[in-house]
């Protein structure tokens, strides 16, 4: 049986979150949060191999990224019934309200962020796709958001193909929606903000 993995970014009442944040205040509180030390997360480039300065494969390259993103992610207590309880809190159908990436053996969240680059990556939300955010939570993480994926058409080339290597080397999916992984996240924090609600992003497992 394949894994799937889902990145969900969805709208939440603000009432939600306040309400997430009471019922499973250990998981609420590592929710999208970096960890206190990132040293040997992996995130730092390559550097030397069998004593000499060599540069990686890309496919390693990507691998470890991508174990790097998992081990910066939380996996807290109540983790599960916290990400249950919001993931029947946020809309039921995509729109701009909700955006959900589906990766047969991917992560959606991982793929953005090597495309775009750590540097840029950080100036998502939370922590590797992961996010709890309340109304003024949302509009203060807005300006660097737009920052991060309104792009270019030069560099939303470059990002969308290096999505598409990604994709090629970590997952099952050679038809997933780059655009779509572009643009659905900004679109649910745009309408949070306009809307005056909260937003919430989780990295799920099938």
């Amino acid at each position: 049986m394949g894994v799937m993995g889902v990145w969900v970014v969805g709208v939440v009442a603000g009432d939600v979150v306040g309400e997430a944040r009471r019922r499973f205040p250990e998981a609420a509180d590592a929710h999208g949060t970096w960890p206190e030390s990132s040293a040997g997360l992996g995130f730092e480039p390559a550097g030397f191999f069998d004593g000499a300065l060599e540069r990686p494969s890309r496919t390693d390259e990507i691998v470890r990224f991508a174990d790097a993103v998992d081990r910066a992610r939380n996996d807290k207590a109540e983790v599960d019934e916290f990400q249950d309880y919001l993931l029947h809190t946020v809309p039921q159908q995509e729109g701009e309200g909700l955006f959900c990436a589906g990766v047969p053996r991917g992560d959606g969240a991982a793929a953005l962020m090597w495309g775009l680059g750590l540097d840029t990556a950080l100036r998502l939300p939370g922590c590797c796709g992961q996010f709890l955010l309340d109304t003024a939570q949302v509009r203060a993480v807005l300006p660097a958001a737009e920052q991060a994926l309104v792009l270019s058409p030069p560099r939303r080339a470059h990002v969308a193909a290096r999505i598409r290597l990604w994709l090629d080397e970590m997952a099952d999916d050679p038809n997933r929606d780059v655009d779509e992984l572009i643009d659905g996240p900004l679109r649910v924090l745009r309408h949070a903000a306009h809307a005056g609600a909260g937003a919430v992003g989780l990295t799920l497992w099938y």
